[in-house]
């Protein structure tokens, strides 16, 4: 079976939800969003769904500020329950970094964040718990919290429905159709789909499909790893949300008593990964380090039990930061690609921003041109000179 339709949308998680529905939302008719499984299955649902703008650089900062106010009007804009609770965030850095942090807490403020530069001291007055003594500095966004990702991306994909968009679940692409360097279809396992207009937003999959168009996108799949555990009972009330940049972890307040933490690999494992043959599981050694850093942090989290760990997988370009934009060599291709892990908090402002450049030509919202994909190319990567550099954790003792 073959049909037409005026753009096709590939990828079913936040991104692609976002770009169909701000699409139907500016008035395009015709809209076809194509997901492989289900809508949110990939990185999306494995998300840690933070809503926070702590960045090393104004324009990752910028698209997070505009879906952060998104987020908190969702019920108004988008309709349903996104899960987003408003919790407060700090992100904490070690004596080294900890001019870097109050640089970036600057630049924030000229975006626009709210956002203040704290001593150790003042980060014990929040959260009385946390162990300090490494700490040199934090950041605090008092209007920052976590929502649920599946459930965003369903309320998302929802109102695009119900704005004309046709959502296809359980449809795989196999292959971008090219002709002349132009974009006229997609191939798929429910018959071609005839389009001059593509949105590559396939997440870790965008590699692979990109070179269907005889393309090759600056983004490679990597793996990564996460989990929850059950918190102590002197630690049953909720805590802030962390960015621990002293050790390299996130974590943040789940239902009832459980945290919710973002593991790194350890610097053996290889992060090039396939996105349709990669373990799942997560080792034991990274579950005892995880809990380890998280109990640095928090000491009574030593008492911390675990529920469940998982892992995933998402793109990642080389200087991890996004990909967004139209691809310069095929007429009618776009791509939003190689998230890094910051796809859900920016989903909603790249849909507005892709939309825009597909309608009219240019993003005026958000400023997206950054993220431009031949930025490698032009050696204009974003690089900040205030990244933090973060030591190999060892534990005490």
């Amino acid at each position: 079976m073959s049909i037409s339709s005026p753009v096709v949308v590939v990828g079913g998680g936040i991104v692609g939800a976002s770009i169909a529905h701000y699409l139907a939302s500016m008035g395009q008719d015709g809209v076809v969003l194509l997901e492989k499984d289900s809508i949110g299955s990939g990185a999306t649902g494995s998300s840690g769904a933070l809503i926070r703008m702590h960045y090393t650089n104004p324009y990752d900062a910028a698209l997070a500020l505009k879906s952060l106010h998104i987020f908190e009007n969702w019920k108004d804009t988008i309709g349903g329950d996104s899960g987003f609770r408003k919790t407060g965030f700090l992100a904490v850095a070690d004596k080294s970094n900890a001019v870097r942090l109050q640089n970036n807490v600057e630049m924030l403020k000229d975006v626009g964040v709210n956002t203040t530069a704290l001593s150790p001291g003042d980060i014990e007055d929040l959260q009385p718990f946390c162990n300090i003594d490494d700490l040199g500095a934090a950041a605090y966004e008092p209007d920052s919290g976590y929502a649920d990702g599946y459930s965003t991306v369903t309320a998302m994909a929802r109102r695009a429905r119900d704005l004309g968009v046709s959502v296809r679940q359980g449809v795989s692409v196999f292959e971008i159709l090219c002709e002349n360097d132009k974009v006229i279809g997609v191939r798929t396992s429910d018959g071609d789909i005839f389009t001059p207009t593509v949105v590559l937003a396939a997440g870790a999959w965008s590699h692979h499909l990109g070179k269907t168009a005889g393309i090759q996108l600056p983004v490679g799949p990597q793996r990564l790893t996460a989990g929850l555990v059950e918190r102590p009972e002197e630690l049953k009330d909720p805590h802030m949300i962390f960015i621990d940049h002293a050790v390299g972890q996130y974590f943040r307040p789940d239902s009832n008593n459980l945290t919710l933490l973002g593991i790194r690999p350890g610097p053996s494992v290889d992060l090039q990964v396939d996105p349709n043959d990669y373990d799942a599981s997560v080792a034991m050694e990274w579950q005892v380090r995880s809990l380890g850093q998280l109990a640095h942090r928090i000491p009574a989290m030593v008492d911390a039990g675990w529920r469940r760990s998982w892992a995933h997988v998402d793109g990642y370009p080389p200087d991890g930061h996004m990909v967004l934009g139209k691809e310069p060599d095929i007429e009618g291709m776009y791509v939003a690609a190689g998230m890094s892990g910051s796809g859900f908090k920016t989903g909603p402002a790249v849909g507005i921003g892709m939309a825009e450049l597909i309608l009219e030509g240019e993003s005026r919202t958000v400023n997206i041109d950054p993220f431009r994909i031949n930025r490698f190319q032009e050696n204009e990567p974003i690089i900040s000179e205030n990244e933090y550099q973060i030591s190999e954790f060892k534990f005490p003792g």
